[in-house]
């Protein structure tokens, strides 16, 4: 049986798949396929009434690629000569990620007609409906002829358009002429058919037959959507005797993301694919959208998910208005889709104003209390207040703290100096030094988001005076707790620093200007650089302009010996300046180093003064000292640029701008010598320290707390970035998950998310070339990739991580249930597997048994390498006195966990009744099998903030795994926290254990009863076994031993760049 015996029709609607098959389909093995995955099929009611007015897109089901059409009747005039037709048989002549009809036409002395079996009904009350299509010709005259029919009672009306023999086709729309005719019908139901009338042949000197093209063919019912054009599969005639069946489906996010299709077994078949058409956001305006389209479109705008207005875009600059419903002055998602619902075009965060007022004019023209959404500025000001209740600063004056916030919403102009107070700090930690000269509303504004900005390291801070005239030099009496340098002649910016860096008490001291607004966590952020990098010496924030636009994120210096602001004016929520990453200078407007090197490289350089390229040159001076300078994204300032010395380059102290370019370029020559062309690829110009780029996809973001599985991946990316590479993380589902991924930033891992890119295939298409290799874990995540990474980066290697052999822990579980159904789909599990495998460069594996079956299975045609686990071992790990019961880890999520927890409570803890066993489960995703689980003896204690809780309070740790694959994270950092583990041989697989010196495997239950009694009861083999599973750990599964695994991975594919 193939899928054209078994499927009438499909029709596509607002996210689901509707198809019309016979009712057997799901029990002959139907299936549906949605960016490369399998989704559920259900099916539906019997009693199915399709509603008149629902969106779709309808789909009459080809035959296979390559299969010809049946020569048909078309309006009773017979098909007087055969002609052959295919669907995308010839690639060069089948439209991009399209459906294309391929006729090869006989005959050519008569003129003719060649029927096209495909008729489109549109439903009665729908309003009017379109035929569209691409067409286009070889060496003949032709014409399109589209017949609308009413049925009974009407009288059918037919439209021929002849083809332009300017259009050849080919691959690229732009190749075919477009025919769009609408219907002559609106209130009734109208069935649409087409076919290809010949008149001649039109020689070019070949003798080559003549080909007619027919692409995307397609009706579009009035203002509800679209159905592709497909030959109808007569045995399932019109519906009488089928049934309906539902998929969930998600809709296309590119002109590149792979088909919808439908699968029978090994066979496939497209069925809709997404449409050749591209959307750019010209502007937001926050209360309306500038748009334009490649080609014109009718789209639905939805807000939120839900569709609320059709639009029309053009070419040119479109203006959208948006509802004033939205008006609210809140963030909503605003997405613009087709007319059915299934493919979304632009999708984009917008704030919609509740006022339009600048908040410039009504911080003057009004008075307190200002609208709390003022500015994009306030979203951090409230984390700020957020975090002082959390964590109160010792002797901070709420008083001070109210005066702050209270001022932060008036202007420069507006404002009034009141008293606020700092803490008075004995040991400060930080050392923030702030020059100023005149301008006091200045200073105590920044003053003001400085106190706001709540940070839990200790600072203190040194205003310079640099001989003000105004209140300036008299800030003391304003502002308490802080401490005034003065100069009594104005030394300018250099200068003051120097002075005050000299006053300072703090470990760290940082450089920021008065005309700034830090936001919450901006010190702490910075400090965690030092901390968290290797040989670090100087950090620098992210710059934001106070309408919340990027003013610089981390600087370059050309090959030219002149700077570069990145990403000057672009969104900085963008991915690429949202991780931490080395660069050639940061803004003095906030930067920090240590008072041991800025004593060491002697501060800002006199030859500079009085101001201009001091914070380059610290920067060069800082490398030159042997260490390391870093952007840190996380630390966020908004910058008021120019409140001091201006913006003009030509005039005032500005003009020393261009003074000191040629002094700086003089000093540092030889430094900047070898970087990159003055314009050209700053994207990748700005990342420095690297010796390649690597790109890790997976179908998530890692939560290494969540799962063994994550804990893994954030261990290879480090390993990764421990070689010198710099990595990019694309998930799989391009979702923002918070604080997990702003760990990975400021890990320095850039990582890709939604809404900058819509799709997987639209990353790789624009940014896969830049990638030296494609680190991807799982085999389903590598079906959907790797095509796409062969096209757009032939030279990247791939490297598979697949994580276990998924089809082994399916055959596994399938042969303990004796389930032949499901031991038969282990079969197309294991072929798609293979697959990818072979597909990859290099196969990375943890469990050395899975070698052997990878090897056996391909017959030796993937290549397999040992995949580095490491773990983190506890300096000390507690003592055997006070712990007490058994423990197990899992996310519950993964079967073989929820399997094994429960096969343990039913089979091994009723052996137990009567001593003093406890059983405390932990993880994530316990569903209510788990908790069905609680008892006198077990408790489903659920997920842990701390992982080691689930160790360090236990006597044991249990692994009753009964199917899996892979290796088991959770037994390793079993072994390297010392409690001494009770596992299967399934759970030992491949970690090389020695049972009875550093664990204990078992089989039968009785086996289990017997090894947690003796464990329970012996302390000195629970001593010696915790001792000989550290050592072990330790031993095999460091840092230092996964590096040179992962660098002898990277090895075996070429890549011999390492530090």
């Amino acid at each position: 049986m193939t899928l054209t015996d078994l499927v009438e029709s499909a029709i596509l609607s607002q996210g689901d798949l509707f198809i019309h098959a016979a009712p057997t389909a799901l029990a002959d093995g139907l299936g549906v396929v949605c960016g490369g995955r399998p989704v559920p099929l259900e099916v539906m009611d019997d009693d199915v009434a399709w509603p008149a007015d629902l969106p779709f897109r309808k789909a009459f089901v080809y035959p296979e690629d390559g299969a010809p059409l049946d020569e048909q009747l078309f309006d009773g005039t017979p098909v007087a000569f055969g002609s052959e037709a295919y669907v995308n048989a010839l690639p060069d002549w089948a439209v991009d990620n399209g459906r294309t009809l391929q006729m090869r036409v006989d005959g050519v002395d008569e003129p003719h007609l060649i029927g096209i079996d495909v008729p489109i009904v549109i439903p009665a009350g729908v309003g009017p409906g379109r035929f569209e299509a691409l067409v286009a010709a070889h060496r003949c005259d032709v014409a399109l002829v589209v017949r609308f029919d009413p049925g009974p009672g009407g009288k059918a009306e037919t439209v021929e358009v002849r083809f332009d023999p300017a259009f050849g086709g080919g691959q690229s729309p732009a190749g075919y002429q477009q025919v769009s005719l609408a219907s002559p019908f609106r209130d009734t139901e109208v069935t649409v058919t087409m076919a290809v009338r010949h008149l001649g042949y039109r020689s070019d000197g070949s003798q080559d037959d003549p080909y007619v093209f027919i692409a995307n063919a397609e009706v579009i019912a009035g203002n509800i959507g679209r159905g592709r054009m497909r030959p109808r599969h007569r045995s399932v005639g019109d519906g009488a005797g089928g049934a309906w069946f539902r998929a969930p489906v998600t809709p296309f996010l590119s002109p590149n993301d792979a088909p919808l299709a439908l699968s029978l077994g090994d066979e496939q078949l497209d069925i809709f694919g997404p449409e050749q058409n591209e959307l750019t956001l010209v502007d937001d305006y926050g209360h309306s959208l500038v748009l334009k389209a490649r080609a014109p479109m009718t789209a639905l705008l939805h807000v939120d998910g839900a569709p609320v207005d059709r639009i029309e875009i053009r070419t040119d600059d479109t203006f959208v208005r948006l509802p004033t419903a939205l008006m609210r002055g809140e963030i909503v998602t605003v997405s613009v889709r087709d007319l059915s619902g299934s493919q979304v075009f632009l999708t984009l965060p917008v704030l919609a104003p509740r006022m339009l007022t600048p908040a410039e004019v009504l911080s003057r023209e009004s008075r307190a209390p200002f609208p709390t959404d003022l500015t994009v500025r306030a979203n951090h000001r409230y984390r700020g207040l957020r975090a002082h209740l959390d964590h109160p600063v010792p002797g901070l004056d709420p008083a001070s703290l109210s005066t702050a916030i209270q001022t932060l919403d008036r202007t420069f102009d507006t404002l009034k100096l009141k008293p606020i107070a700092f803490p008075e700090v004995e040991d400060p930690k930080v050392s923030v030094v702030i020059p100023a000269h005149n301008k006091v509303e200045v200073t105590y504004y920044g003053l003001c988001a400085l106190l706001v900005a709540h940070n839990r390291a200790s600072f203190e801070v040194i205003v310079v005076d640099d001989a003000s005239t105004d209140e300036t030099a008299e800030l003391e009496t304003i502002v308490s707790g802080i401490r005034v340098v003065r100069n009594t002649e104005a030394q300018r910016f250099i200068r003051a620093c120097n002075a005050g860096v000299a006053a300072s008490r703090g470990e760290y001291v940082v450089l920021l200007n008065n005309d700034t607004e830090p936001t919450v966590g901006w010190l702490d952020a910075l400090i965690d650089a030092f901390e968290r990098f290797e040989n670090v010496g100087l950090v620098g924030s992210k710059l934001l302009y106070p309408d919340g636009s990027l003013q610089d994120a981390g600087g370059i210096v050309w090959g030219s010996g002149n700077p570069w602001n990145y990403g000057h004016r672009a969104n900085p929520w963008d991915p690429r300046f949202c991780y931490a990453r080395q660069a050639d200078y940061l803004s003095g407007a906030a930067l920090m180093t240590t008072r041991a090197i800025w004593d060491h490289v002697g501060g800002l350089s006199d030859y500079l003064e009085p101001m201009y390229f001091e914070d380059t040159d610290l920067a060069f001076k800082v490398r030159e000292a042997g260490f390391t300078t870093w952007f840190v994204p996380s630390s966020v300032v908004y910058h008021f640029e120019g409140m001091t010395s201006g913006t003009d380059t030509s005039s005032g102290f500005k003009r020393y701008q261009e003074v000191n370019r040629p002094k700086f370029k003089r000093r540092w020559a030889r430094a900047y010598a070898g970087f990159g062309k003055e314009g050209q690829q700053p994207d990748l110009e700005k990342d420095r320290g690297i010796v390649g780029r690597v790109l890790f996809i997976d179908y998530g973001i890692p939560r290494e707390d969540r799962d063994a599985g994550s804990y893994a991946a954030r261990r290879e990316i480090e390993l990764v970035q421990s070689l010198g590479y710099k990595v990019t993380f694309l998930p799989q589902n391009l979702a923002h998950l918070g604080s997990y991924t702003e760990e990975l930033e400021r890990s320095g891992v850039e990582v890709i998310r939604a809404p900058f890119y819509l799709s997987v295939a639209e990353f790789l298409e624009k940014r896969a070339a830049e990638f030296d290799a494609v680190y991807i874990t799982r085999y389903y995540v590598a079906q959907e990739t790797i095509p796409h990474i062969r096209r757009w980066a032939p030279e990247a290697k791939i490297i598979l991580n697949n994580a276990d052999l998924h089809f082994l822990r399916e055959l596994r579980s399938a042969l303990g249930s004796k389930d032949p159904a499901r031991i038969a789909a282990v079969r197309q599990v294991r072929e798609k597997e293979l697959e990818m495998m072979r597909a990859a460069d290099l196969v990375l594996s943890y469990n050395e048994v899975e070698h052997s079956v990878i090897l056996s299975h391909t017959d030796g045609q993937a290549r397999v390498m040992t995949c580095p686990w490491v773990v983190e071992i506890p300096e000390k790990v507690p003592a055997l006195k006070g712990r007490k019961g058994m423990s197990f880890l899992g996310n519950y999520g993964h079967p073989p966990n929820a399997e094994g927890v429960i096969w343990f409570c039913t089979e091994v803890m009723p052996m137990l009744e009567g001593t003093d066993a406890h059983l405390s489960i932990y993880g994530s995703g316990m569903g209510a099998d788990i908790k069905a689980l609680a008892s006198d003896m077990v408790d489903p204690a659920g997920f842990i903030e701390e992982v080691s809780d689930a160790y360090d309070r236990h006597r044991i740790f249990i692994a009753p795994l009964l199917s899996g694959a892979g290796i088991k994270g959770k037994v390793l950092s079993a072994l390297a926290h010392g409690i001494p583990t009770i596992l299967t041989p399934v759970a030992a697989e491949g970690i090389g254990l020695r049972s009875g010196h550093d664990s204990i495997i078992v089989e039968t239950p009785q086996d289990w009863a017997d090894a947690i009694l003796r464990l329970s009861e012996d302390d000195k083999l629970w001593t010696a076994m915790s001792k000989a599973a550290r050592a072990y750990a330790a031993d095999r599964f460091s840092f230092e031993a996964g590096r040179l695994k992962i660098k002898a991975a990277f090895e075996a594919v070429d890549l011999f760049g390492a530090m």
